[in-house]
């Protein structure tokens, strides 16, 4: 403590700073004891925090483990020929033995290169196996002569080239996207292959294209499987389009297919180049009325129905009554919704601008129906859109129309172009018929993994060895989690190791502290209420009778599960739990997992503690007691969390502060007197000099 001039001058003898550190000593004893509350309180927050961490990972992920039924009752599915079909069985499987005969695989969609890639200029062995899209579309004099087009005329440089449209299906969840490269970009910037695979990889298509340069080979691979999802190249009209044609044309694509050969052994074989064919597309549905399989409300958002075109959110399409149309436009998707589709249908007039078309459309739950306003009205409903495959509001329109199912023939564009399909995979299994367009598909709770034609037999039973290794580790867990809370619940507290002082702290070594600290922290949860609670609730969980079981199993002890120490540490006797499950299969799932859902006299459903499963208590008991832990103390060493603990620092913190605020007032205070008396004491003496004439 400094202070607030120079003393002793007078004579007196008095040493100042000494007399108001004693005077001192009162408040920092007062003060020291606030600081010690306060430390102590945040190791206990901290302790808190610990704590609870952990029984909330306990609670919410291990526990969570033991409530699922793959965990308290696996189920083993083993076929007796693996190179057919495999099989995995979930806890819902009956034990039995399934017949499965595959007919046909699950495949991708697949084009590759058959041969070499063409190109048009020849001029060079360089050019012969040049990677430009310049070399590939045109000779050397066509090349000079664009150029030369490009250079009398600059706004060709931007202007497209080559153009064509890639799709990976034509259903309501398909993409398409246009691929297009300008004057410039083939004839200045000299793009190539790679080029053109990435604009495929990015056009937001669910196709993979590459090149492989070593073996002049380009490739496109449908990413899911199935007959519905496809490799679609088309183009329209124009000298881009035709360009565009010539290039997909030049690449030789082939469709991969897999075989199987005399010998049962899977082979690909790679069919000669596609060519280019015109397909006339479906424009038009037509019915007395419509009903929709789609689930709707009146808020849907019309985009969330279908795979909106790039370029625009807009949809159209034409509305028929049988004798009269109107044109339905949608201008944006992605906001409108059902009922502003409904609006726009109802409000939909003849060609005169003021008559109503007379159909109506109405929600019926979660059902769209289109039909006349005049029930006697027999005539065909029709919903045509334009069958242009560029145009991206008829795109839209042909898309959402598909979107809504208002029946089982889609709406399709007219293209010229090639494709490739996917095959889905198909398989008996107990004499009834399933598709997949995976490979895999899920019958009674067993799924089943498609690999060869051939036929196979799959068993399922409860995989006892999972079972009791899943039980043996529940154990292993909950003595793990019962050990940690007994361990602060007992841990010794030793009382004659406090918070030190920083004064004290000043007089120790980094070591010494840090050992002091550690006793000093022990015990802190020592016969905690709440840690005591927990432990209790956990032990009680354990040894209380599951009512709701259906057979004789209705404890933990009676399957092999006990406790062998004072403290509640469970073993497990496999012998006992073996017995038991040869018995009842379905016991463990039952111990483990019963819900204890009851209702009452009113309708009310509730929570029955004796009915419920163990990890169900456990789990229902730490969750309220992790809420009492919260409220207490927090989850962190935060104090402003609105906890009672953190409440309570800050409260001892500000009083702190104010403390250290009124102790430096005192300190001036008592320099001030001490200031006066030396004062006195210096005059006092003057005054005797001068009667005793300094004798």
């Amino acid at each position: 403590m400094s202070g607030m001039g120079i003393y002793g001058l007078s004579g007196s003898g008095i040493d100042v700073d000494s007399m108001v550190k004693m005077g001192m000593m009162n408040k920092q004893n007062q003060y020291d004891k606030l600081y010690k509350q306060e430390v102590k309180n945040e190791w206990i927050k901290e302790a808190y925090a610990d704590m609870y961490n952990s029984i909330n990972t306990f609670n919410s992920s291990t526990l969570y483990n033991y409530k699922m039924s793959s965990t308290t009752s696996p189920m083993s599915a083993e076929s007796t020929n693996t190179s057919v079909a495999t099989a995995a069985a979930n806890a819902d499987a009956a034990s039995m033995t399934h017949t499965v005969n595959v007919s046909a695989t699950a495949s991708n969609a697949y084009l590759l290169t058959n041969g070499s890639i063409n190109r048009a200029n020849t001029s060079s062995s360089s050019a012969n196996k040049s990677i430009y899209l310049k070399d590939i579309l045109f000779n050397e004099a066509t090349q000079n002569s664009l150029k030369a087009q490009m250079e009398s005329d600059s706004s060709l440089a931007k202007s497209k080239l080559i153009s064509f449209t890639i799709a990976d299906g034509t259903g309501k969840g398909s993409n398409s996207k246009e691929v297009s490269f300008t004057y410039e970009e083939i004839l200045s910037n000299n793009e190539t292959l790679n080029d053109l695979v990435s604009s495929i990889n990015n056009a937001g298509v669910n196709i993979k294209a590459a090149y492989d340069s070593a073996n002049d080979a380009f490739s496109l691979y449908q990413k899911t499987g199935g007959s519905s999802n496809k490799i679609i190249f088309s183009v329209d009209t124009g000298t881009a389009a035709i360009n565009g044609k010539a290039l997909i044309s030049s690449l030789n694509l082939g469709v991969v297919s897999q075989v199987v050969d005399s010998s049962g052994n899977l082979n690909s074989e790679l069919s000669s180049p596609l060519n280019f064919e015109a397909t006339t597309g479906n424009s038009s549905i037509s019915a007395t009325s419509f009903n929709s399989s789609a689930e709707l409300a009146a808020d849907t958002i019309l985009n969330t129905l279908f795979n909106t075109s790039a370029s625009s959110n807009t949809a159209k399409f034409t509305l028929s009554n049988g004798t009269d149309t109107a044109e339905i436009t949608i201008d944006d998707v992605s906001t409108a919704t059902v009922q502003d589709l409904m609006d726009a249908i109802n409000g939909a007039t003849k060609s005169d601008g003021t008559t109503s078309l007379g159909i109506k459309a109405e929600l019926d739950g979660s059902t769209l129906k289109i039909s006349h306003t005049d029930s006697a009205d027999t005539n065909t409903i029709s919903f045509t859109v334009a069958n242009t495959a560029s145009d991206p509001e008829d795109v839209n329109g042909r898309k959402l129309v598909n979107g809504l199912q208002l029946s089982t023939t889609e709406l399709t564009a007219s293209t010229n172009g090639i494709q490739a399909a996917g095959t889905d995979a198909q398989v008996t299994i107990d004499g009834r018929s399933y598709t997949s367009d995976t490979g895999k598909i899920t019958v009674g709770n067993v799924t089943y993994t498609l690999a060869a034609k051939g036929s196979t037999t799959v068993t399922v039973n409860q995989d006892t060895d999972k079972l009791i290794e899943n039980v043996k580790k529940f154990v292993e867990d909950y003595n793990k989690m019962l050990d940690s809370l007994n361990d602060k619940y007992y841990e010794t507290k030793y009382s004659d190791y406090g918070v030190l002082t920083k004064s004290q702290e000043n007089g120790m070594t980094k070591e010494q502290i840090e050992k002091w600290n550690e006793k000093a922290k022990s015990g802190l949860l020592n016969h905690d209420d709440n840690i005591g609670k927990i432990i209790s609730e956990m032990r009680e969980a354990i040894y209380t009778p599951v009512d709701s079981v259906t057979g004789s199993y209705n404890t933990l002890m009676s399957i092999g599960i006990g406790s062998k120490t004072d403290r509640g540490h469970l073993y497990l006797d496999e012998d006992k739990l073996k017995k038991a499950l040869a018995a009842e299969p379905d016991c463990v799932r039952q111990l483990f997992t019963a819900t204890g859902e009851k209702t009452d006299s009113k309708g009310n459903t509730y929570t029955d503690y004796k009915s419920e499963g163990v990890v169900q208590r456990i789990s229902d008991s730490l969750y309220k007691n992790l809420k009492t832990m919260k409220s207490y103390a927090g989850t962190s060493t935060e104090t402003s969390d609105g906890s009672t603990l953190g409440d309570l620092i800050r409260e001892l913190q500000t009083k702190m502060s104010n403390f250290k605020t009124m102790m430096k007032s005192y300190e001036n205070m008592l320099y001030k007197k001490y200031d006066a008396m030396e004062t006195a004491i210096q005059r006092l003496s003057v005054s005797m000099g001068y009667i005793t004439g300094g004798q």
